[in-house]
């Protein structure tokens, strides 16, 4: 004669406790494990860094014996069609007339390209003001610069993300939660039991000392982990459980101890509390022994 025994109960392991002061309560063993890693991460952002062109153009008046003021932003138009302006208001000296002519008087004078580009790095050149066309004075005062104008560029650089750091972090810390559970099995003994809920993961820190907004092509991201596991022995849950089957036994009926086979159903951790409480199925045969002599009678 066999039939299935099937016994429920709810357990508690917990910390600090040597032996099962209650059939429901058994002791439990804490494992602790630590992991730390810094990797690199590519920037995935982009953005353009421009540089306006820059140089030195020397003005002259050789439309007067008065001097001329330019406004700030005054236009120069280089003879190839490239634009720059004068960032602040200038008064260029008079001409001065000599045997009957007039001497243009000069100035040298800052100037900066109205756009970015390598393309404003021009040579040499001779500049025009459109500002006067259409006046006697478009002819007469001029500008020439006597060296390259320099610092003109528009280029595309890796930028670091505040996507970039998120998924750093997402990534570095589940690898490390991941290191670090397996780490917790590996000390495991084969007598103990840890169940896959009973592991508390703990982000300790996870920063990069790289901000948002970063020129880089790659970012360094460090994490850390700390993980508890809570373990028991698996003797003490099997003999709770064979007791538990036990009550439920008629007479003459024992329990096939050799087939007990235990679920393990709604586990819940209390770090504060040190303890794991979970529930139990227990499942094994129960049969009545054969007596030879009354079977023999038979």
């Amino acid at each position: 004669n066999l039939r299935e025994g099937v016994a429920r109960a709810h357990m508690v392991a917990r910390a600090g406790i040597e032996t099962a002061p209650a059939e429901q309560t058994i002791p439990a063993t804490t494992i602790v494990e630590e992991k730390s890693l810094t990797r690199l991460f590519p920037a995935t952002g982009t953005s353009a860094e421009e540089g306006r062109a820059q140089g030195t153009i020397r003005v002259f008046n050789g439309f007067s014996t008065f001097p001329q003021k330019l406004v700030a932003q005054t236009r120069f138009l280089s003879q190839d069609g490239k634009l720059f302006r004068s960032p602040g208001a200038v008064v260029v000296p008079a001409g001065r007339m000599e045997g009957g002519n007039l001497v243009a008087g000069f100035l040298d004078i800052e100037v900066q390209a109205a756009e970015s580009g390598e393309e404003y790095n021009i040579g040499p050149s001779n500049f025009s003001l459109p500002g006067l066309f259409g006046n006697p004075a478009y002819t007469t005062i001029t500008g020439k610069s006597l060296k390259a104008m320099a610092g003109g560029s528009k280029i595309e650089v890796s930028v670091v993300t505040e996507s970039d750091l998120n998924a750093a972090r997402d990534a570095l810390v589940a690898e490390l939660q991941q290191e670090v559970r397996e780490s917790l099995e590996s000390k495991v003994s084969e007598d103990m039991i840890l169940l896959s809920s009973a592991v508390d993961l703990q982000v300790l820190q996870a920063s990069s000392p790289i901000k948002a907004g970063a020129s880089l092509d790659n970012f360094n991201f460090s994490a850390k982990v700390q993980g508890t596991a809570t373990v028991f022995f698996k003797a003490d849950v099997e003999s709770a459980a064979k007791l538990l089957l036990a009550d439920l036994a008629e007479t003459g009926e024992t329990v096939a101890e050799h087939r007990l086979f235990i679920e393990y159903e709604n586990v819940e951790m209390n770090m504060s509390a040190e303890t794991l409480s979970f529930d139990i199925q227990a499942l094994a045969p129960l049969y009545k022994e054969i007596d030879p002599v009354e079977l023999k009678a038979r």
